[in-house]
């Protein structure tokens, strides 16, 4: 079989989360003899990964991100009424016709739109011809922006631009999903939740597979001084909230008992706000990129997922998890994911239970090795490789076959 990969950004074996479940199925699949090509965006960041990547695959091609002006971004946030912000945002004529041309080019069997936003290219193509389309909804982007108008503490302007957005955001995305011929989510819960919108969607689950043997492999440790971490790409507004909601309302309880402690924040996207939080704090470190996070989390003895926006699995919790780390985490950092409060995990809500469970952990060090313990054998027993792959390609057979 010919499959074609889009993806928002690179995936590669080092990326973090959700890219990395991208590059885990393009590899996978390569190995059990399929014809595997990807269309990505690409950031300066990720350019050495690329020919590594190309050796992987059969075709690769990429384009930078694409440049916007504030003015124009601002009146697509708020007046385009065809094409939502998100999208709008993604949007690339160029890719438009790259997409195009490699389906005619190699005449792929099948193309997977890696996260909604990417679904734009096989919806309203005028470049592409005839080709079995699946969009991988890593997240509804509808119920996403629900949750910003919805959340307490959230910044007016954010709640404003949801607020006019939610509704054309909608129409968009489930008109999207209904034009392609499968839709994946990563848990059923998120299926759910697309029915709720849209009963008639051919939805199927493929739950997210973690490389533990490559999490756990060894590397050279850099000294870090780090004891507590979180990672993700911060321009995403549900990360950047996170970040700002733990500085703000949780750190300042969490260093009084331990003013020792040092906490950092990995992760590309750092915006203004962050930076000038942080800027006089010793005790935090923002590091805008690295290649491999398996040497923070070595060095860590809590991850935080201190999430309060947004929908979706969050995968960078499972690899983390898969790390043996002890997680702290809100109820919604740990929806869809096999969570039990005070086994594998902490889930807290407030900054009060949210600082004295990161107390717990570091003043416990058997309580925070036998979390870490239970959370590895959660994701062992649950999330493999192998039995994911199997469930996507099984889809992919029935998808081109019908």
């Amino acid at each position: 079989m010919k499959i074609l990969f889009l993806a928002n950004r690179l995936p590669y074996r080092d990326v973090a989360g959700g890219h990395r479940l991208v590059y885990q199925r393009m590899r996978q699949l390569k190995a059990r003899g399929h014809i595997i090509g990807l269309a990505a965006f690409a950031a300066h960041t990720d350019l050495e990964h690329i020919d590594e990547l190309r050796a992987e695959l059969d075709e690769l091609e990429t384009l930078p991100p694409k440049k916007q002006r504030l003015w124009v971004r601002v009146c697509h946030d708020y007046i385009n009424r065809w094409r939502p912000a998100i999208f709008w945002k993604n949007h690339s004529r160029g890719m438009m016709r790259l997409v195009g041309d490699m389906v005619e080019r190699t005449q792929y069997d099948v193309v997977i739109a890696e996260y909604g936003e990417m679904g734009m290219y096989l919806y309203r193509n005028p470049y592409l011809s005839a080709v079995h389309k699946i969009v991988s909804c890593h997240r509804c982007l509808t119920t996403a922006f629900s949750k910003y108008i919805e959340t307490p503490g959230v910044p007016l302007s954010l709640r404003l631009k949801s607020a006019t957005q939610v509704h054309i955001l909608e129409r968009f995305e489930f008109e999207m999903y209904s034009a392609m011929d499968h839709i994946l989510t990563l848990t059923q819960e998120d299926r759910f939740t697309l029915l709720n919108h849209a009963p008639q969607l051919p939805i199927s689950v493929v739950h997210p597979g973690i490389d533990i043997e490559f999490l756990n492999r060894k590397t050279r440790v850099k000294p870090l001084h780090t004891q507590i971490m979180m990672c993700g790409y911060f321009a995403d507004k549900s990360n950047h909230d996170a970040a700002v909601w733990f500085v703000e309302e949780i750190w300042p309880m969490v260093s009084r008992n331990h003013p020792h402690l040092r906490c950092c924040f990995v992760g590309e996207g750092m915006q203004p706000e962050l930076k000038r939080l942080t800027d006089r704090m010793d005790s935090i470190y923002l590091i805008d990129w690295v290649d491999d996070l398996r040497p923070y989390r070595d060095q860590a003895a809590v991850f935080i997922n201190p999430v309060r926006l947004g929908s979706g699995l969050r995968i960078k919790m499972l690899e983390a998890m898969a790390s043996s780390l002890p997680v702290v985490t809100t109820s919604l950092g740990a929806a869809s994911i096999p969570a039990q409060n005070g086994v594998n995990c902490f889930i807290a809500d407030t900054p009060e239970l949210f600082a004295q469970s990161i107390n717990w952990l570091i003043d416990d060090h058997k309580l925070a090795a036998a979390m870490g313990s239970e959370a590895k054998a959660t994701v062992s027993a649950q999330h493999t490789i192998d039995t994911a792959v199997d469930e996507l390609e099984k889809i992919l057979f029935e998808v081109v076959a019908s």
